[in-house]
């Protein structure tokens, strides 16, 4: 009587340590999954479901993620670790997690994914386990869930396809513990980086293909004007443009007269981009007693609205006063005579980095790709994060942190470049929510979405959406969501999802990034140190 007692006691004790935690399948996710309108509990108020344990999941050919809900509203926090398995008999687990493999289950009900692609490296009939360590009290609670996946006519095309996941917003110390952590198994990520199809030979780079053009931004078929030197007339290439309000041209301070270039020292060459309503030039600046220098010119056609030209001027000098390796400096400005105004930085070889990424992959022209190294790619993000951090210490948000901002030089160093005319030359990277304003939506931190809120903070926020797309050489975040929707599905902690072989540690930086508190997300001098570490760390093992 007395053993049965205490065996009473203990089940009672634990199933109270226990007693807040859920963990399902939606029903809205059944029913994309499997087509039952009903919800699949694995666990339902800490106690184990043993037929849905033992109930394998068929996933449809067409399904990349199966997703789960859960939450602990239990007052004691019940810690979790989790382990997949495949049965493709390979060193590389295929199948991955948006979340890390360890930390905390949330206390609000939250969202999460098991990323399952199909690959050549899989088999047609691909079989996951996932088993979730679940520990309260100093007790451990194992919950196995098992899918069958038919890839036997998947596409294998479209496996880099965007797919929104749901990242669980974990607190502060975890996320540093697991960046922590995941830096120290420098071996894990040598074959994580090892598996990834942007990996090559150490030097197979994009640089050391032939270079036919300056920039590698094809012209299609643009006419390239003889060089002459710039003047009000279409023959020069530089279109009349009459603005009735001449301070639109004079956003620049007349204290600073060196600042200031004269029509007549620019010689206007072939265009490297066209909008709607602005042009980028390849041009020579000729001085007098100053060796000819190549440059490029930023300006606005005959049909732009006197607004449009002041919005340029006013983007194009924020970083007038800025001298920093990778800030994309501005040489000077031509105005003030009654023409559109120019403004004018030095040549970049490979031009803007969004369109160097995807040159890179081949989508550019249609050529064959040019693989990238994971060191490289995290390279290019040092390198913004640079001159981010420089911003920063002048008090300088910069409000639109995006690859299409940056440009690549001759030595591939990035630099950070103003927003001119970016709304114009990546349309679809800008959208209007209705109040007459194009934003870069899904490059923007929940606060400046909401409450137009710009920090440091919000700054990292799109730093992270950066390191996503250099990651992904430059797919289009969120691709499947309605810009409408983009400040909800925030809110209700949807997160970019883990680029297809992207090393968990790279990943869990991004997602620190994307903390939905301002004081949850990592400065920019912490988010260098834990990428220059990551850095090193690839460094020393490949």
């Amino acid at each position: 009587m007395g053993y049965n007692l205490i065996v009473f006691f203990f089940l009672l004790f634990f199933s109270l340590a226990n007693a807040g935690l859920n963990f399902y399948i939606s029903q809205q996710e059944s029913f994309r999954v499997l087509g039952l309108v009903a919800e699949l509990a694995y666990v339902r108020d800490g106690s184990i479901n043993d037929v849905a344990q033992h109930f394998v999941v068929p996933v449809p050919s067409h399904i990349q993620e199966l997703c789960f809900v859960w939450v602990n509203a239990d007052s004691k926090a019940v810690k979790y670790s989790i382990f997949t398995k495949d049965n493709s008999m390979q060193p590389v687990n295929h199948v991955s997690l948006n979340i890390s493999n360890q930390g905390v289950v949330p206390r609000e009900p939250q969202i999460f994914c098991l990323l399952l692609p199909c690959s050549t490296y899989l088999p047609s009939k691909l079989e996951v386990s996932m088993k979730i360590n679940f520990t309260s009290f100093n007790n451990v609670t194992v919950l196995n869930v098992v899918m069958k996946k038919d890839c036997s006519s998947e596409d294998f095309r479209n496996i880099d396809q965007d797919v929104l996941s749901k990242v669980i917003p974990a607190e502060d110390s975890s996320f540093m513990l697991f960046v922590a952590v995941g830096i120290a198994f420098g071996v894990l990520v040598v074959s994580l980086a090892a598996a990834s199809c942007f990996l090559c030979p150490k030097h197979n780079l994009c640089r050391q293909q032939p270079q036919t053009q300056r920039t590698i931004a094809p012209n299609n078929g643009t006419a390239v004007y003889s060089p002459v030197q710039a003047s009000c007339t279409e023959e020069a290439g530089v279109a009349t443009l009459y603005v009735n309000d001449p301070a639109a041209h004079q956003i620049v301070a007349e204290d600073k007269p060196s600042f200031r270039l004269q029509r007549n020292n620019i010689i206007i060459g072939k265009t490297l981009l066209e909008g709607t309503f602005g042009s980028i030039f390849h041009a020579t600046l000729q001085i007098p007693g100053i060796p000819l220098q190549d440059v490029i010119v930023k300006t606005v056609k005959n049909n732009a609205a006197e607004t449009q030209v002041r919005l340029m001027m006013e983007e194009g000098t924020r970083f007038q006063d800025l001298k920093h390796q990778n800030i994309y400096p501005l040489i000077g400005i031509v105005d003030g005579d009654g023409c559109r105004p120019l403004l004018v930085y030095p040549s970049v070889t490979y031009g803007n980095l969004k369109r160097w990424l995807l040159y890179c992959r081949g989508s550019l022209d249609g050529s064959l790709p040019h693989p990238l190294c994971t060191q490289d790619l995290v390279t290019i993000a040092l390198h913004v994060l640079r001159g981010v951090q420089y911003l920063h210490q002048q008090n300088i948000i910069h409000k639109d942190l995006a690859t299409r901002n940056c440009v690549i030089d001759d030595l591939f160093h990035v630099k950070l470049t103003d927003m001119a005319l970016s709304r114009d030359f990546f349309p679809n990277d800008y959208h209007c929510l209705g109040d007459n304003e194009n934003r870069p939506i899904k490059w923007m931190a929940m606060e400046s979405l909401t409450r137009r809120d710009f920090s440091t903070a919000s700054d990292i926020w799109s730093f992270g959406v950066v390191l996503w797309e250099v990651t992904t050489l430059a797919q289009q975040p969120y691709v499947e969501i309605d810009p409408f929707e983009v400040g909800r599905v925030l809110r209700d902690g949807y997160r970019l999802t883990q680029p297809v072989n992207c090393p968990d540690e790279l990943y869990a930086i991004m997602a620190y990034c994307w903390s939905s508190s301002k004081s949850d997300r990592p400065t920019a001098p912490q988010l260098y140190r834990e990428l220059h570490q990551f850095h090193q760390t690839l460094n020393e093992y490949i």
